[in-house]
């Protein structure tokens, strides 16, 4: 009797990890809490512009994450993709707030008008 008590403590267990397993991704875990870009335009140089989307980023879950990853999406006026940027951590933990940056450097940094961002892997 205690051995299909166990089998079946067993089983469930498996099958609760089984179903959380998605979940538990840092894409699941982490939430953006706050951000805003800057861009920085060097009237002599444009070649030296930035844009620079910041903020913060936190960790919701109960356990420490694992390489959590931000990514930022610039566009220009025109609706074009600039390039995608991130910025990551090696570890988050448990309600841990973590200050973010994902830098657009280089000619077409002036020219972004809107950014998309996400949790990503």
């Amino acid at each position: 009797m205690d051995n299909m008590r166990l089998n079946k403590r067993a089983f469930l267990t498996l099958l609760i990890l089984f179903l959380c397993l998605p979940a538990c991704s840092p894409v699941n875990a982490v939430k953006i809490v706050k951000h805003d870009i800057v861009v920085a335009e060097f009237t002599a140089d444009v070649s030296h512009s930035t844009a620079t989307v910041g903020g913060q980023a936190q960790n919701t879950f109960m356990w420490p994450l694992d390489n959590c990853k931000i990514c930022v999406t610039f566009y220009d006026y025109a609706g074009n993709s600039l390039g995608v940027f991130s910025d990551s951590i090696e570890r988050l933990e448990p309600g841990q707030v973590w200050n973010f940056s994902a830098v657009l450097t280089g000619g077409d940094a002036w020219k972004v008008a809107r950014y998309d961002i996400s949790v990503c892997n």
